[in-house]
């Protein structure tokens, strides 16, 4: 491409950006292409674009490849590889900032979307706890560990102590299927009866185990199946 046409479209994709941005009707190769404007000087992106969304699917499928291959694609190189996997952890940090003002729930359903939130982009399987007072207001959120509930278990002693330094009356238990499906096993179900069981012996209630699966979400405490695991003692 000449040039200066090539600078005319980067400039026109760019003005184009400014003044509509980006919503769920805009290709995916436009937003890959504008991006890859500021780490790819001088190669016409559109083309590079293209090919990743051909070969990953999608944005997500595009941000979510390893580096490495990232890195030795056609077009790029590691600085613009580096570019790429930035985008997830700046959103997450994002995310965390916006949501660390303590938030107050009213609802189940408000406390599994900011769960859903908290998992954005893991791809890891991590379990973890949210600690509350008797208001709904959220005194800490905390990963406890790395792997699956049946590969590693959730540890009392260390769910106790999380809660007991929060001065919590209440807390929320959550992990994620990473590609699968947000539904319960039956390892999920059986931990859960243990966890309520401990808790209620230390004076701590447990509201909800609310299971992430990439953009969706099961909060066991709505299920009519699990419900009755969450009834006070």
């Amino acid at each position: 491409m000449d040039n200066n046409l090539h600078e005319g479209h980067r400039e026109r994709a760019r003005q184009e950006f400014l003044q509509h941005g980006f919503d769920h009707n805009t290709p995916p190769h436009k937003i890959l292409e504008l991006l890859l404007f500021y780490c790819v000087q001088r190669a016409d992106t559109n083309p590079i674009a293209h090919e990743l969304i051909k070969k990953y699917g999608s944005v997500a499928g595009v941000l979510d490849a390893p580096l490495e291959e990232l890195a030795a694609f056609k077009g790029l190189s590691e600085r613009s590889a580096v570019l790429l996997k930035l985008i997830m952890p700046v959103a997450q940090r994002y995310i965390y900032d916006k949501r660390e003002q303590k938030p107050t729930f009213c609802n189940l359903d408000s406390i599994g979307k900011y769960v859903l939130g908290r998992y954005l982009g893991e791809t890891k399987e991590l379990v973890g706890v949210m600690c509350l007072d008797t208001k709904g207001r959220m005194l800490s959120f905390e990963f406890l560990s790395e792997g699956s509930i049946d590969s590693v278990g959730l540890s009392s002693r260390t769910l106790a102590k999380c809660v007991l330094d929060s001065n919590a009356t209440a807390a929320v238990i959550c992990h994620n299927h990473p590609g699968g499906i947000a539904l319960p096993s039956e390892s999920d179900v059986a931990l859960t009866k243990q966890v309520a069981e401990m808790l209620s012996n230390i004076g701590v209630q447990l509201i909800d185990h609310i299971i992430v699966a990439d953009t969706d979400f099961v909060s066991m405490a709505q299920s009519e199946q699990y419900g009755c695991i969450f009834v006070p003692r």
